[in-house]
């Protein structure tokens, strides 16, 4: 039983259109709880409306759930563990809309929950990843599978079986060798998998050129040059060194050349050995140049390039008529911060750089009405003021403190 989950604000019709996406075989609109709306895209938006009043700003729990091939009831299958997954996070009462996706003859169901309770107060989902593997266990487990899905979080999973009173589980479980199986390790995080999916890049190819680049090296002078060899380049971002892909994307370097590592032959190169040879460089501020450093790829532009790569990731001449704002949300390890020498145009650009919709709603915002409007009330009632400072009484910064004094 493999299942997965995403918090998120819901606004828009993105989430709607993608539980209907048409690429599957039959798409089957479940029947809602809580909500009154006819069509999926109105129970996603009724859903959204109903969680405003809560607590958070994410407060849409997108969940799938996909039974193995081996269980052949899968209805009930997703049944049950539907049961435990509401038992599990007290989501029995919760709004919820969803479909049933089925491909390729196999069945897994989608569900978009609130979070946000009558009360205001919001649902925990700490540690959601493992409590949602535990529930698949025991699913897989009562449905007859001879062996467990592997997970990485087995040891604890065994351990909150045994809690709960599932010792048939966790004895399942620990006789099918999971909990001393080497723990698997995902290709792609999920945000690296967008990312990779964005920018076009494969990770894995930049994952073997970073290690490459350092097998190659001895020094942190060296590593860089190798990088540029490569069409990258290595600039300092906000937790440490990033590397810098044809695109403007950043990657931290520690974690990409242990991952790479990891992955080539098993033994992982510690981050603390990384940051040594790196020490004694002098690296520009990933984001410096006012945008410049991020353009739109053009692939005719990076094959014609030197050495294949793109004259931004070269370190080469820069084309500013091909510039686009800097935007620091795309990487993993963008120096997003206002230091480092950023000024207000780095803010303008990045403000031109919103989506429309988003420059609409903040530019709606500041013109709603009365806002603008009780905020220079306040202030000129604030300056018609006279005021009398108390002699030694003063504030947090030693400034004086005054008291309006009575009239009559």
């Amino acid at each position: 039983m493999i299942s997965g989950a995403m918090r998120g604000q819901g606004e828009g019709d993105a989430l709607a259109k993608h539980l209907l996406k048409p690429e599957n075989d039959e798409v089957i609109i479940l029947q809602p709880r809580g909500l009154g709306s006819g069509d999926l895209i109105g129970q996603v938006r009724e859903l959204v409306t109903l969680s405003l009043g809560g607590r958070t700003d994410r407060p849409v729990y997108h969940v799938h759930a996909d039974p193995d091939p081996a269980i052949v009831d899968n209805d009930a299958a997703r049944a049950r563990f539907w049961a435990l997954f509401e038992a599990e996070f007290n989501l029995a009462s919760q709004p919820y809309c969803g479909a049933v996706h089925v491909k390729h003859g196999r069945r897994h169901e989608h569900r978009v929950y609130s979070l946000v309770r009558p009360s205001g107060a919001v649902v925990d989902t700490a540690w959601d990843f493992l409590r949602r593997e535990r529930c698949g266990r025991i699913v897989e487990y009562e449905f007859g599978m001879p062996s467990p899905t592997p997970s990485k979080h087995s040891r604890a999973i065994v351990a909150a079986l045994r809690e709960q009173g599932r010792g048939d589980v966790a004895d399942w479980m620990e006789a099918s060798g999971t909990t001393e199986a080497a723990r698997p390790v995902a290709r792609l995080s999920p945000q690296e998998r967008l990312i990779e999916t964005r920018t076009g890049v494969s990770l894995d190819d930049l994952r073997a050129a970073a290690l490459a680049a350092w097998q190659a090296s001895e020094t942190g002078e060296g590593f860089l040059a190798a990088l540029k060899a490569s069409g990258l380049d290595l600039r300092q971002g906000r937790s440490g060194p990033v590397v810098v892909d044809r695109t403007g994307t950043a990657h931290l370097a520690t974690r990409l050349i242990g991952a790479a590592a990891r992955r080539a032959d098993g033994t992982r190169i510690p981050a603390a050995a990384v940051r040594e040879r790196l020490a004694g460089l002098a690296l520009q501020n990933h984001g410096d140049g006012h945008g410049q450093d991020r353009r739109a790829h053009d692939r005719g532009a990076s094959a014609a390039a030197p050495g294949g790569g793109s004259s931004h990731g070269a370190g080469a001449g820069r084309d500013a008529s091909r510039a686009v704002p800097d935007r620091d949300a795309g990487g993993t390890d963008a120096d997003g911060g206002r230091h480092g020498g950023r000024s207000v145009e780095h803010a303008l650009d990045r403000l031109v750089a919103r989506p429309a919709a988003a420059r609409i709603r903040g530019r709606l915002r500041l013109l709603s009405p009365g806002r603008n409007r009780q905020l220079a009330d306040a202030l000129d009632a604030v300056r018609g003021r006279r005021w009398i400072a108390v002699p030694g009484m003063t504030d947090m910064w030693g400034l004086p403190i005054g008291e309006r004094p009575r009239l009559g």
